[in-house]
């Protein structure tokens, strides 16, 4: 399973006991902790801490642990390093250890029947492919289509077929689905699809040509034929993923008959492995979110605050434009004093007044001509 830094309680730790004592748990030295710390965001204590505290001085507090806000990656915790710290911890995936030691007891162990009452239809569909297959370039029969991936030679298809059908039943006895794929049919595991191929080895050897074609050669002055010949090993092969979900193969030792169990427990190690990387990259992708979430969160804050920052500027700004326009005002009234004011200076007087009143943010609810928003038709 995918093993995550316990962020509180390394900060737990590293101020409960000194760095010197915590970094052997972890496998680092005290300077290798404190860069882990720097990079998991966990304040350590500041030099001299510890002597204070052992003369009984007054010492920091503890500080709160913060919101992480660092690269996702840097809180996976190393496999050799889950070891160090939790002696238990699992070296392999409960769910794949599950299916390994189901296939390793005794009860469970697959066997080829001697013969087949009732095939299953996917089966059933390769051996009627096999009736009517295309050659490989190596001269091989096989199944055509996007069934069941056969390639033997006719003396190992009875042998093959009969692997294939107990194989494709203890998969689904097992929980596991046989589907139609893209290509070929598929076996569902974990969530993964996992291709199967029943194949037989070829031996290369240098093409030796009959005697009718040295014949022909001799007569005609030329003639062609490949340079390679195969001829079939009679040893069957099983095949998960071409290979990379696992493979076993008739041996001196061992046929593939005998090695089913390992072949379930190979596809299973290649599907689970996949499970474990979706689902790591899951726990990525999501806390890569929340760190994203955070900033963007930040940054909506701080847009707020240009936002009424700015307002309040302007609001100053015509504020100060209100006060400059009453102040003139009073100064022109002023300045005829001892005068009758005309009708033109008074509707100046009051018109100016109003306009400052709609231009003071602290005068509230003045309507003004100037709010509206006046379109010229065409």
């Amino acid at each position: 399973m995918v093993d995550l830094y316990d962020r509180a309680k390394l900060l737990d730790e590293v101020w409960s006991e000194p760095v010197q004592a915590v970094a052997p748990r972890f496998g680092l030295s005290d300077v290798g902790l404190k860069k882990l710390c720097s990079r998991l965001q966990i304040p350590t204590p500041p030099r001299g801490y510890w002597a204070k505290v052992k003369s009984g001085k007054r010492v920091p507090t503890r500080p709160k642990l913060r919101e992480y806000t660092g690269h996702p990656s840097h809180l996976y915790r190393p496999a050799e390093q889950s070891s160090v710290l939790d002696p238990v911890a699992e070296v392999v995936d409960s769910r794949l250890q599950r299916v390994l030691t189901f296939e390793q007891q005794l009860e469970n162990q697959i066997v080829v029947p001697e013969r087949i009452k009732v095939w299953h239809p996917v089966v059933a569909a390769a051996s009627e492919a096999l009736a009517r297959p295309i050659i490989d370039q190596r001269g091989m029969p096989q199944t055509s289509g996007n069934g069941l991936n056969i390639s033997v030679s006719a003396a190992l298809q009875s042998r093959a077929l009969k692997v294939a059908d107990t194989l494709l039943k203890a998969l689904e006895k097992r929980g596991y689905a046989v589907q139609q794929g893209k290509h070929r049919f598929e076996v569902v595991m974990f969530g993964h699809a996992v291709r199967l191929r029943f194949y037989e080895p070829s031996l290369r050897s240098d093409y030796k040509p009959s005697a009718a074609q040295l014949a022909e050669k001799a007569k005609s002055g030329w003639s062609y034929w490949p340079k390679w010949q195969f001829t079939p090993s009679g040893r069957l092969q099983v095949m998960a993923d071409d290979g990379y979900g696992g493979k076993i193969t008739d041996s001196d030792r061992h046929s593939v008959e005998q090695q089913l169990n390992k072949l379930i427990g190979s596809m299973s190690a290649r599907a689970v492995g996949f499970l474990v990387r979706s689902e790591r990259q899951a726990i990525e992708d999501a806390e890569r979110q929340r760190v994203r979430d955070i900033v963007l969160e930040r940054k909506r804050r701080q847009d707020t605050e240009k936002q009424r920052l700015a307002k309040l500027e302007v609001d100053a700004q015509n504020w100060r434009r209100a006060q400059g326009i009453r102040e003139y005002l009073n100064a022109l009234e002023q300045t005829t004093e001892g005068h009758e004011l005309s009708a033109e200076q008074l509707e100046l007087l009051r018109w100016g007044r109003a306009k400052a009143d709609w231009i003071d943010p602290l005068k509230q609810g003045v309507a003004d001509v100037l709010d509206e928003e006046i379109v010229i038709p065409r």
